[in-house]
This record gives C-alpha cells, structure tokens and sequence, in this order.
C-alpha cells in the first residue's frame, strides 16, 4: 500500500490505533501471536514513545509499556530512536508498511522489541480510507501548511532565526548517526563480521563499550560510512533501501583488497551492475555496442567473483519505474563507480580534510568541494539511460551541481565534524559549521519550495541551515499539525 514512500500523517495511525481499525491477528516474526489488550494512552509530551502503559500480550506473556508507531520500520534508525534512552520501556514498535520490513528492533539499551505490520490487518473500510488519502496527497501540487498566509505578518528575521535552530538540529541528527554508525562498523570488523548481521546483537556491545580515538583511524570506516551514505542519496526515495544494501554487499574491504591492476572504473562498474542482476541476457541484445559493453562486464566479473562472498540481488529489487531517467539505478551506478574510484585510488576522505585544515575563503572552498563532487558523464553511461537505449542528448553530468550540493551539505560535512570533533581538532571543526551556516546551495526541492513560499522566505531558502531547518520542521511540526509547539505557529493562531 505504501510502497511509493507516500506517508499518512501519523496522527491518522494513532487514531487507527486506539479505535483498534484492525483484526487482532498480529504475529511475530518467529509465529508468536501478539493481542492488543489495551493501545495504550497517547503520548502529550514532545518527546518519547507515542504511547504509554499499553498492555500487550505476546505468546503466552502480557507486557506493560510504551508502543511507538511508525509510517516505516526504517523510520525506528531515522529518527533516533534506537539512540535515545526514552525508547527503553518499548514493548512494541508499529510500521504501518510491511516495505523493508524485519522483525525487530533494538532500544538504546541493546534490547530486541518486536515489530509487526500494521497494514495486513486493517480492516476494509480504513484501508480504502488510507488508499483514497495517499492518492490526495500525491495530487496535491503544494504543501499543505495552516499558517498559509498567515506568516506574512511576522519578521523574516524571527522567521529565519527559528528555522536555522532547526538546521543545525538537523546537522546535529545526522553527526550523530554517523558517530553511532562508525562504532557499528568498528564493532563489525573487531568480529570479523558481514553484513547483514543476521544472529548477532553488537548493539548492547557498542552501548557498554568505551571507544578509544585510536580506533577511529582506520581510514576504512571512513570510507565506508562515506560510501554507504553517498550510495543511499543517489538511491533517492525509490531505490535507497537496496542502494544501501549493495553497499553493504560489495563493502569497500572488499572493494579495497581488489588487485592494484583491477582498482578502476571499470571494475567498479562490473562489481556494481553484475551483482545488481540488472544486465539482460547478451544473447537478447542485438545493439553491438551494448553487447560488447555486456560482455566487458561479465568478462570482468567472472576474474573476480570467487573472491566475494556477499550477497547479491535481482532485477526486481530495483525500480525504475515512474523515475525520470537520469534517476535510473543504471545512470547512479555509473556515478557510483567513478565515486569508488575518488575514494579508493584518489584518496577523497583524504583531500576533503586537507581541503578544511587549509583555511582558505570560504567560497574558494565551496568551489573546491564541488570540483571534487561533481562527476562527469563518460563512456557508455553518457549515451545510455538503460541497456541497449541511447538517449538523444549525450549525459553530460554524471552527478550534477544539484546534487552534489545535497552530498556536501548532507553527507561530507557532518562526516567532516564528526571527525574534527573526535580527533580534537577544534578550528577544522568550526569552519565546517561555519560553511553549513553559510553554505548557498544553487537548486531548492519542491519541499522547499512550497515551503519558503508559505513562510515567504523565497531569498532564503537557498542558505543550507534554512533549507534543511525547513525540512526538519516540516517533518517534526507541519506535517504532524503540531502548530502550538511552533515559535511561528503560537505566533499566527494566538
């Protein structure tokens, strides 16, 4: 139902919740029956879990305490929950969508909940309820905000002033999983374990764990986080999940313990489309250039394959669908590589820090952080949307100015704090901050847009730490109407 990522305002699930819309069938991951004796009181602080004193009865035992709802079960790691104490009395975690879904999640304690999905029980007339709203929403051509109109009458200075507290919130957010993400990786690798981690808890080890500076030199984790992170963002909403899942298949250990002579593009590119699934069969292409280009691949893959022992995946992992075709995962491979290559062969981690300790002007380093972003189109993927299509205009851009703004402002600088932080370096860390208040992204979102025509900051929105502090707002406030726990909204309603 909700496999398009469209969200339903959580307000509406909890609503769901407690009139219990649903058939009491729930079962666990492993077949344990799960009955909703009581949902619970609903939450009015501003934070914790949405429910309270809920009693739910699992097997043969009844537990009390805290239920948290959410659109996604990959919502449990987005929003911090797994980080913050509050979530401990957790005996139940609700997704609304069984998409990605696994059977648990893990408290900041080190304790495994379990999850179950909401949506296979709905009953009838709410689930064509949900379906009738996501089709509204997708209709609708701006964001729907209750201030519209309404904020005019306030100082653009006590605008952006409120909103830059949520840009930095939000910087802080994403440092603070990255931190949390390192440990895991230093955690996976002093076990000499893969991912994905099916019958060990390393959660419980990194909260009881005390990490040492040292163990945060190793350039791998670095490279990895950064990989990851990087890979997920040229997923976008429809393909990240399983951008980062190959990612985390073809992990740069592997990658880095490649033969010197097999470190380049195009082996990259091979690893990437092979375990994909995605190329068809060479014997149903006719195009000979994209034969040849097939067989390049395969050729490639068949020299290195033994040595990987990953998972991989199938062409019905990917969607393409409804994407414009510069957003194929063909076209995001074909950036990837090339992001592998900077990282591995061109020490990219590496020339990014210089490119802080230097302390050169600020927009000498914008333009230096671009150059090193921005990824040419070359080879077959510059004249091929998919196999055997060509496009009209050749691809000149790879990864274009737009997005790489997104991985500086998203990915490289909270990366790049985190590090200064840990490794105490106090001046590197303030000019990252510096250059987040001051950044000047040269593209908005749609997001964005509607948002800064609401709020009538249309010269702003451009300033990163208001473009983000808008997203994040939108996110905690707008979209759940928390209008009266908003600076602006007390302001208009009162």
């Amino acid at each position: 139902m909700t496999s398009n990522k469209s969200r339903i305002p959580e307000e509406v699930i909890y609503q769901i919740w407690e009139k219990k819309d649903y058939s009491n069938g729930f079962l666990t991951s492993d077949g344990l029956k799960v009955e909703i004796l009581d949902p619970g009181q609903k939450n009015v602080d501003l934070a914790g879990p949405d429910f309270h004193n809920a009693r739910i009865r699992i097997g043969n035992l009844t537990f009390n305490g805290d239920v948290e709802i959410d659109n996604y079960q990959s919502d449990w790691r987005s929003h911090g929950h797994h980080l913050n104490e509050r979530y401990n009395k957790l005996i139940l975690h609700i997704a609304l969508s069984e998409e990605s879904h696994h059977g648990y999640v893990i408290t900041q304690s080190g304790r495994k909940v379990y999850s179950i999905v909401l949506e296979k029980y709905l009953n009838e007339p709410i689930r064509k309820k949900l379906l009738e709203h996501l089709e509204s929403v997708k209709s609708e051509e701006k964001v729907r905000m209750p201030c519209v109109g309404l904020s005019d009458k306030l100082e653009i200075k006590f605008k952006t002033e409120y909103i830059k507290e949520f840009g930095l919130l939000r910087h802080r957010k994403k440092c603070e999983r990255y931190l949390h993400r390192l440990k895991e990786l230093i955690v996976l690798n002093k076990n000499q374990l893969k991912e994905p981690v099916v019958k060990y808890d390393f959660e419980k080890e990194i909260q009881n764990r005390q990490f040492v500076t040292d163990e945060f030199e190793d350039k791998l984790i670095w490279q990895q986080l950064f990989y990851e992170q990087v890979f997920e963002a040229l997923g976008y909403s429809k393909n990240k999940n399983i951008m980062l899942k190959l990612s985390n298949a073809a992990d740069i250990k592997f990658l880095s313990g490649l033969n010197q002579d097999e470190k380049n593009v195009q082996t990259y590119e091979s690893i990437l489309f092979c375990l994909s699934g995605i190329p068809p069969d060479i014997n149903k292409i006719p195009d000979e250039e994209t034969s040849e280009y097939i067989r390049a691949l395969t050729e490639t893959w068949i020299k290195i394959r033994s040595r990987y022992d990953g998972e991989s995946f199938s062409k019905t992992d990917w969607n393409f669908f409804k994407l414009r075709p510069q957003n194929f995962p063909t076209v995001r491979f074909a950036a990837g590589a090339r992001i592998l290559h900077l990282l591995i062969e061109k020490n990219l981690i590496n020339r990014l820090l210089k490119a802080f300790e230097e302390n050169i002007e600020i927009n000498k380093l914008v333009s230096k952080l671009r150059n090193m972003m921005i990824i040419k189109g070359d080879g077959y993927w510059a004249s091929h949307f998919n196999f055997n299509k060509p496009v009209k205009n050749k691809i000149k851009y790879f990864l274009g100015l737009g997005r790489a703004d997104e991985i500086i402002v998203n990915i490289i600088l909270p990366i790049m704090s985190v590090y200064f932080d840990l490794f105490d370096n106090k001046q590197a860390a303030e000019r990252v901050l510096n250059l987040y208040v001051n950044y000047i992204q040269k593209e908005g979102n749609r997001l964005v847009d509607d948002m800064s025509n609401v709020l009538g900051l249309q010269n702003e929105k451009y300033q990163s730490v208001i473009h983000q502090g808008m997203i994040e707002l939108f996110r905690s406030y707008c979209i759940k109407q928390r209008c009266m726990e908003c600076k602006i909204g007390q302001q208009v309603f009162s």
